[in-house]
């Protein structure tokens, strides 16, 4: 949810800014998994956690993009990250950002359900006629 600046040149200002976003990414993962273990409410406007590991990983960065959010803003008992508060620019502008993660996190949460229902073993019984070796093209 915060920019990256760009055009930073300064060797020392770059490892500084990398060694920021390291403690800002940690903080964002603890406060996540946290949040996930209590079952906090605003953990739900993500959806349920998807089985697929790598699915898993997607939703779990999208939780923990909240997570960023209420911290940046200090919001400590937070119901859900769709609030429409009146807000300042910077406030809207990063809400907005995870507004748009929790909607791709859904998405992915539907594609995923929706492959899994759609695979499935076909069994002799959904079979109508017996298979013939010459595909029905002899004489």
């Amino acid at each position: 949810i915060f920019p990256r600046p760009r055009g930073i040149t300064d060797p020392d200002v770059v490892l500084a800014l990398n060694d920021r976003e390291i403690a800002i990414e940690q903080r964002a993962c603890t406060l996540a998994e946290e949040a996930i273990k209590r079952g906090d409410s605003w953990v739900q406007d993500f959806g349920d956690p998807p089985e697929p590991r790598d699915a898993y990983e997607t939703w779990f960065e999208g939780v923990t993009t909240g997570a960023a959010y209420f911290d940046r803003w200090e919001i400590d008992t937070p119901v859900t990250v769709l609030d429409d508060a009146p807000l300042s620019h910077e406030r809207e502008t990063q809400s907005s950002r995870v507004r748009d993660v929790v909607q791709r996190v859904r998405e992915l949460a539907m594609v995923e359900s929706a492959l899994s229902m759609q695979s499935y073993e076909l069994a002799n019984s959904d079979l109508y006629e017996p298979p013939t070796p010459d595909f029905g093209l002899a004489p």
